[in-house]
């Protein structure tokens, strides 16, 4: 059995499926790619380094809530200057975009990346995940989004997180980017907001690889069948 063919013959027949999220099963294939397709889209270099669940807190949008929920944003990319970022928001079915998401996403935008980068440093302080959110921090850092203290660290990889929540409010947010874009990964549409999986194609395509290849013919059929309407069996 060929088992890379077998898995991408497994997610053609399975998004059929009622239940099954086939977003979150392709997802990171899609971001093998991302960066070179929003390269070829918009024209600048992007930074290699893509932040997956971007978490979004709601009272950075919405000030007015003061919530500490978020709602998270499929991938957050950085053009390698870090003048431009880019929320990808993936989505498998063209009739899964919701309004209410959409204005989310416009939200965000004009709420602008350090706002938003702040809000996550806010979660942290709030939030009893301490340790999956410093792993998020230091991603970040290593975007060059922020910037942390030693005190911190120092605090983190001790087994007595008291003091962490203060010592976070000495985190400086170094997030530029001037520009913020949406970007919708869709099967198919057209526009600046708009990148179609033919269009995403192409990148994949460019790669002369065995998962890649297998990837651009599941790419071509989720663009043009929309699931349930042809039963794919799996073998």
């Amino acid at each position: 059995m060929n088992q890379i063919d077998d898995l991408f013959d497994r997610m053609d027949a399975w998004r059929c499926l009622p239940s099954y999220q086939l977003e979150r099963r392709a997802d990171l294939f899609f971001s093998l790619y991302l960066a070179e397709a929003i390269e070829a889209r918009f024209g600048f270099p992007v930074n290699d380094r893509i932040l997956p669940e971007f978490p979004v807190r709601i009272g950075a949008i919405q000030p007015e809530s003061g919530s500490n929920q978020s709602f998270k944003i499929d991938y957050l990319v950085l053009s390698r200057d870090g003048d431009t970022a880019v929320l990808v928001e993936l989505k498998t079915e063209g009739r899964s975009r919701r309004d209410e998401q959409d204005r989310y996403l416009q939200a965000a935008q004009a709420t602008g990346l350090p706002a938003l980068v702040a809000g996550v440093v806010d979660i942290f302080r709030t939030t009893t995940a301490k340790r999956k959110y410093f792993y998020l921090l230091e991603y970040l850092e290593g975007m060059g989004l922020i910037r942390m203290p030693a005190p911190l660290r120092d605090i983190m990889s001790s087994r007595n997180l008291r003091g962490a929540t203060e010592t976070s409010r000495h985190i400086q947010i170094t997030a530029q980017a001037a520009t913020m874009l949406v970007l919708y990964l869709q099967p198919s549409g057209s526009g600046p907001d708009v990148l179609s999986f033919e269009e995403f194609r192409v990148t994949v395509e460019k790669r002369d690889d065995p998962i890649s290849r297998r990837f651009a013919q599941s790419l071509a059929t989720w663009a043009s069948i929309n699931a349930g309407e042809t039963v794919v069996r799996s073998t």
